[in-house]
């Protein structure tokens, strides 16, 4: 790759990525969304052939594709700390234009009862019966995160014995971001199934 095509993809990134928690963000959402789901099936062991993003107005589910064989509808969401984020793009904005912020960068710190409560949150908000695809064979959510606390080992240790209410999703995952180092040995995407029982 040429030093002018790596400019030219540093600069596509810039413009397509937000200040902060950026990994899985990408202003084009379908494409955004079909990549999380299947890097994150990927990372957790999955088969997925022929994902495809549905049209705008065609959700739920935001992909439809082969996974393990079976004809899936995949719905993707993010797990993030919306005020701190909101609260660090600001002061990153503002320092940027050449202001000062009163507001810190932040971090959340995670406990086990903040995240297995979003993680259902996420969950209650993307079981809906009425998927505009289908028949499926399964309904998959796919959660990522780029949450600087939410180290591997945490949530991990987190998840845990946690189990999940649902109505109509078969299948949820949680993928983080990037990892140089993996349980593995090598880089790769941590990515954590998660315990569900019909409610």
């Amino acid at each position: 790759m040429s030093g002018e095509d790596i400019e030219s993809l540093r600069r596509a990134i810039e413009a397509n990525a937000r200040p902060r928690n950026s990994y899985w963000a990408w202003r084009d959402k379908p494409i955004a969304e079909r990549g999380a789901a299947d890097t994150i099936l990927r990372a957790a062991g999955l088969r997925v052939d022929r994902l495809v993003s549905r049209g705008e107005g065609q959700d739920p589910p935001d992909c439809e594709g082969m996974v393990d064989g079976l004809w899936s509808g995949i719905e993707v969401t993010e797990l993030v700390h919306r005020e701190t984020l909101e609260q660090s793009i600001t002061a990153i904005r503002q320092r940027n234009a050449g202001r000062e912020s009163r507001l810190p960068v932040a971090y959340f710190e995670w406990a086990r009862g903040d995240l297995l409560a979003a993680l259902q949150e996420l969950i209650n908000g993307k079981d809906k019966a009425d998927l505009k695809g289908g028949p499926y064979d399964q309904y998959i959510l796919v959660i990522h995160t780029d949450e600087f606390f939410l180290l591997p080992d945490t949530v991990a240790r987190y998840v845990e014995g946690a189990i999940f209410d649902v109505k109509c999703i078969t299948q949820a995952y949680l993928g983080l971001s990037y990892r140089p180092d993996t349980a593995a040995g090598e880089g790769g995407h941590p990515a954590f199934r998660l315990s569900l029982v019909r409610a």
